[in-house]
């Protein structure tokens, strides 16, 4: 069979309220390409069109939508994504309303039965589509029942059915590695509409699942497991990554340094091999931070870390159960830079037990340290995670209304949103304005004659 996936992604990112930066094609699209590499086995051709790449062009969605048997879409919950994922199957159905539609992702785990119904799909899967596209395609094909299929919502008739839920994702060694092949059209790397990695950017993933239980973060609700590939699965990968041409190699786990261990291995791999790689860490913790271990990520040409900060505040990082101190996150912070990585963090605004000396408190604490680059969002009741659910309990969020931004008109926070997002604005714009930022960023560029990192500040500032 013929499959098209497409990656409905909105591609921009709001830094402020109602101001959008283009994000660019900044990563591949991975969970696709595992799944193209999946059907690929099976004698199966696929096609792929990540919408964050090159926008949302609707004559070649059509020509690719008249060549395909069937078109799979990956969901995510941000309102702004899931309204053009909505968009998007609403066009697939306008040029073919017989094509069978196959969505799976984050938000079609965690909303099945809506997703099906929003998206006039046909089959919604849950958790891991590795273990389901072959089946899928079986059943389309007519050689096998739908109902043989399990963690599946699927039309039959008016009707939708639920397959029974089966534990999943055994050995991740035993995964195929993704098809990058498919993405090869795709100048991936970019960050605000500029492309920042050094040559040809692909992305990989050791491990699934993170095992700690931030209060704020639902991704336990939708991958509830936490599964590491061996030291040996991932040289092997990379070692056909390089053999594939690629020079920049992202880390993109949700927790990538939590083993040291693992890690130092790969690092010392990447290292004895003499491989000239541009190395970025997508996911870290400031807790993972030891002088050993960021001497050997140094070594192996690490040039990019991101850290989920969130908070300059010990209460409120108690409050969300981070499990981290504000003298782990300098250490960290510090360890970084001093290592000559170009460090980013993201911050969020606005828990519900936050008043505005918090939120003043964070603003100079991340304008204090020595980080290149930030995120602020205003904080957000994220759909089945604990704070979410606490909330649910109180009344405060309906059962049924999924992700809620903080709100005091609801009683969910101390602030407005209106508020949040001014006080989000003015935190990008006080770190920015920073002139100990500019003096660093500057000395950096000049030393290493390199000046991606100063446009990025630009960019934020001025929105080009």
């Amino acid at each position: 069979m013929e499959v098209l996936f497409i990656y409905p992604s909105s591609g921009r990112l709001e830094v402020a309220s109602k101001k959008f930066l283009s994000t660019g094609a900044h990563l591949p699209p991975l969970g696709i390409l595992y799944l193209g590499k999946m059907l690929e086995l099976n004698g199966h051709s696929v096609e792929v069109i990540d919408c964050n790449a090159e926008g949302v062009r609707k004559e070649k969605i059509k020509n690719a939508v008249h060549s395909a048997d069937a078109v799979g879409l990956t969901l995510y919950s941000e309102p702004r994504e899931l309204k053009n994922s909505i968009m998007i199957s609403k066009l697939i159905n306008d040029i073919d309303s017989h094509i069978p539609i196959i969505i799976g992702g984050p938000h079609a785990t965690l909303y099945p039965k809506s997703s099906l119904v929003n998206h006039n799909a046909d089959i919604c899967v849950q958790g891991a589509g590795e273990l389901a596209i072959n089946l899928i395609i079986e059943a389309l094909d007519g050689r096998r029942d739908f109902s043989t299929i399990p963690n599946i919502y699927y039309r039959r008739g008016k009707n939708i059915n639920h397959t029974k839920s089966k534990d999943e994702m055994g050995d991740l060694d035993e995964i195929p590695f993704p098809a990058r092949h498919l993405v090869d059209k795709y100048e991936y790397g970019h960050l605000l509409g500029r492309k920042v990695a050094k040559g040809k950017l692909t992305s990989i993933i050791s491990s699934r699942g993170c095992p700690f239980k931030c209060r704020f973060c639902n991704l336990h609700s939708h991958l509830p497991y936490y599964k590491v590939r061996s030291v040996e699965n991932i040289e092997a990968e990379i070692k056909q990554i390089v053999n594939e041409g690629y020079s920049t190699l992202v880390f993109v786990d949700d927790n990538f340094l939590n083993q040291s261990k693992k890690v130092e291995k790969i690092m010392d791999f990447i290292i004895e091999q003499k491989y000239d790689l541009h190395i970025w860490i997508q996911g870290a913790r400031v807790d993972s931070a030891n002088r050993r271990l960021y001497e050997k990520m140094r070594d192996a040409n690490v040039e990019f870390i991101s850290y989920g900060i969130e908070s300059g505040n010990q209460d409120v990082l108690d409050f969300y159960n981070k499990k981290i101190t504000l003298s782990k996150i300098k250490y960290a912070v510090n360890l970084s830079s001093e290592m000559g990585f170009f460090v980013h963090s993201t911050f969020i605004l606005g828990a519900p037990i936050e008043t505005e000396k918090h939120l003043l408190t964070t603003i100079n604490f991340a304008k204090s340290l020595p980080l290149d680059f930030v995120t602020f969002y205003p904080f957000g009741y994220t759909y089945k995670s604990p704070i979410w659910e606490d909330a649910v309990k109180e009344g405060k969020i309906k059962p049924d209304e999924g992700s809620v931004l903080a709100d005091s008109k609801r009683g969910l926070g101390n602030f407005t949103l209106e508020e949040l997002k001014m006080y989000t604005m003015k935190a990008h714009k006080k770190f920015l304005m920073n002139p100990i930022l500019w003096m660093r960023t500057l000395y950096k560029a000049i030393v290493e004659q390199d000046f991606r990192f100063v446009d990025l500040g630009l960019r934020m500032i001025f929105g080009k």
